[in-house]
């Protein structure tokens, strides 16, 4: 599985958690973790120009896998959901390449080109928090599916 994120990491509590979760999901599987550069700034560009930029960034990065996209209308599923998709994909060999988009969100190409749309929550978070809370959830998932204690 890859995670793709655009920005840097600048929170230490942050960068401290999905250090330790990575460390835990060795065992488990491998996931890559992909920084792309930021597409822009509001303050100089328009929000279309920086989702294209980002759009183009994000596509050189996928090869065959299937995109799934973190988006605020995206699908709300429950852990055990979120575990039966990463099943499916492993199950059919698929590679899974997650997006977690800019601060404007993602190009209208990546929404009609993704596999899929899921939502973290209804409330929107940083794009720290959510890669966070994405990996904290793939960590989830392993644990449901070799049947070990975690998730309760």
């Amino acid at each position: 599985m890859k995670i793709a994120y655009f920005g840097s990491l600048k929170t230490t509590f942050v960068k401290t958690g999905i250090e330790q979760y990575m460390k835990w999901l060795k065992p488990y599987t491998k996931l890559n973790l992909i920084a792309l550069k930021s597409g822009g700034d509001l303050n100089r560009d328009l929000k279309e120009e920086i989702q294209r930029r980002e759009a183009d960034i994000l596509m050189k990065n996928i090869r065959d896998e299937e995109l799934i996209i973190l988006e605020e209308r995206g699908k709300c599923l429950s852990s055990e959901e979120f575990a039966g998709m990463i099943d499916e994909a492993q199950i059919y060999s698929r590679e899974l390449f997650f997006a977690i988009g800019g601060y404007t969100g993602f190009h209208e190409e990546i929404k009609n080109s993704s596999h899929r749309k899921i939502s973290l929550s209804r409330m929107t978070f940083t794009h720290e928090m959510a890669l966070l809370l994405l990996i904290e959830q793939i960590y989830r998932s392993m644990k449901i599916l070799k049947g070990e204690k975690y998730h309760y």
